[in-house]
């Protein structure tokens, strides 16, 4: 990972990463998403995605029908200071 951004205000992560195999790095835009708590469990619920590889976005429109992940359980702390 290269660059990390969240913008709690906003609703807004941003993220660079270089990966192997890839010339140029790669940008990932999660707009308007939601950390909610389901009984004990903490999630992620992600409404817009974008990157700049076009493969990738079509990849994930195709592959990834519910945008609404669970959060490791180690990462709620930080996510508590962050937000």
């Amino acid at each position: 990972m290269i660059n990390f951004k969240l913008d709690s205000d906003n609703k807004k992560i941003s993220v660079e990463m270089k990966l192997k195999g890839e010339v140029d790095n790669i940008y990932f835009e999660i707009g308007k998403y939601n950390i909610f708590k389901e009984g004990e469990k903490l999630f992620i619920e992600i409404k817009e995605l974008d990157t700049n590889r076009e493969w990738m976005n079509v990849a994930i429109a195709n592959f990834i029908p519910s945008k609404r992940f669970e959060i490791p359980a180690k990462y709620e702390k930080v996510l508590e200071i962050a937000l």
